[in-house]
């Protein structure tokens, strides 16, 4: 009996939930008056991520895009406890999320360096720098932090702040790089996404070398698990589209960039943050 009231209590909920998102039970059609995409019924989102590994990448980017992937996993099964904690107003929402579409959105694709396969996600996540990443190389020149060539042939991190540019040279430097594809989401997106544009940003896990791809890897895993108080813009821009995904409330996204080192025995830092 008990059981039974708490299933009809929740009920209930989602259906007071969406009697207040669009004002009365009978929905019209279009894009304001949508179901968010985590209340939607045995939808399925996946894949969420869809992570690229360049096709000749040495073992740490492979052990790298296994960090990255359970990450990204992580993020996404921590939210529904994470996000009701800073935003008591979307508990309801979370209690609401439809079991199915949650774990197909956890689902990660690892593959190498298929374009088609790149925007079957709602983010592409590139690992490795540009040298052993083709995908990664055709972002670089886009992204706000990127890496140069120098004249011995070497990639170095750099930063271009007010106009003058810093380096980050040697090995064991690396970015986290969210850059999004779509920077306000809104009723209209929800509409891209369900005919098939899903592709909602661009994360760049990569390094001058293997040592810094690895520590960008390290630091990604630890912000999306929470343990990083430094790192924990990434993780406000990433929670945006999982409020957006839950309430349909509009979101406005901010690229971001984390410069990271490798300090040895897989371990790494945060040595800088920039927001965009």
């Amino acid at each position: 009996m008990v059981e039974l009231k708490k299933t009809a209590l929740l009920a209930l909920c989602v259906l007071g939930l969406q009697m207040l998102s669009f004002g009365h039970a009978e929905v019209p059609d279009g894009p304001e008056t949508e179901l968010p995409l985590l209340l939607r019924p045995n939808l399925r989102l996946d894949p969420g991520a869809v992570i690229m590994v360049g096709q000749y990448a040495h073992k740490a980017d492979v052990v790298a895009s296994a960090l990255t992937r359970l990450g990204m996993q992580s993020w996404i099964n921590n939210s529904t406890w994470r996000i009701p904690f800073v935003r008591p107003d979307l508990k309801l929402n979370f209690a609401g999320i439809d079991t199915l579409t949650l774990n197909s959105l956890k689902v990660c694709h690892v593959d190498l360096e298929n374009a088609q396969a790149a925007n079957e996600g709602f983010f592409l996540v590139c690992v490795g720098g540009p040298e052993v990443n083709v995908i990664t190389r055709k972002i670089n020149m886009e992204l706000p932090v990127r890496f140069l060539e120098n004249y011995q042939n070497k990639w170095t991190v750099t930063t271009f702040v007010d106009g003058i540019p810093e380096h980050y040279a040697g090995d064991e430097y690396g970015i986290i790089a969210f850059s999004p594809n779509q920077s306000f989401l809104n009723g209209e997106t929800v509409g891209e996404v369900t005919n098939g544009h899903k592709k909602l940003g661009t994360l760049v896990v990569a390094g001058n070398a293997r040592e810094g791809t690895l520590a960008a890897a390290v630091c990604l895993r630890d912000i999306l698990n929470g343990n990083s108080i430094k790192g924990r813009q990434v993780l406000r821009e990433l929670d945006k589209v999982l409020i957006w995904m839950v309430s349909g409330e509009e979101q406005l996204l901010h690229s971001v960039v984390v410069i990271v080192r490798y300090t040895g025995e897989d371990t790494a830092e945060i040595v800088d943050i920039f927001l965009f």
